[in-house]
């Protein structure tokens, strides 16, 4: 079997579109890892926290939380660590109701990891 030189040049071709397109969508996954309440999930409860997960150590000066729903933008106080790769802040003003919520987070890492932000919803149930 004769191996031509343009038949070479398109196996390195693809491999290497394969390898660096590999790359880059590794760098676009998000650092978030779990969260309470969780994404897409509906809960019987009425949460008074926020809790996210993330792959390293958060810097709770650099980053933050926001939290939206039936009552517009919700006041949030407290953001802190546990020390276990999280953020975690206290949902104060309004009272959580009925409905959609959507969590908007940014984070800076203290391990020199880039910075990442993103957004999750949940839903409360309405009570009787």
């Amino acid at each position: 079997m004769i191996v031509t030189i343009s038949q070479v040049n398109v196996v390195v071709t693809v491999f290497l579109v394969f390898v660096l397109t590999g790359c880059s969508l590794r760098e676009n996954v998000s650092p978030l890892l779990a969260s309470e309440p969780a994404a897409d999930s509906i809960t019987d409860r009425i949460p008074r926290t926020l809790r996210l997960y993330f792959k390293s150590l958060p810097n709770v000066e650099l980053s933050s939380l926001k939290l939206f729903g039936p009552g517009g933008a919700y006041t949030l106080r407290g953001l802190h660590t546990m020390g276990e790769d999280d953020l975690m802040v206290e949902i104060y003003r309004p009272m959580l109701v009925g409905g959609e919520y959507r969590v908007e987070w940014e984070v800076e890492f203290n391990d020199g990891r880039a910075s990442a932000s993103g957004e999750y919803d949940f839903s409360v149930k309405e009570t009787k």
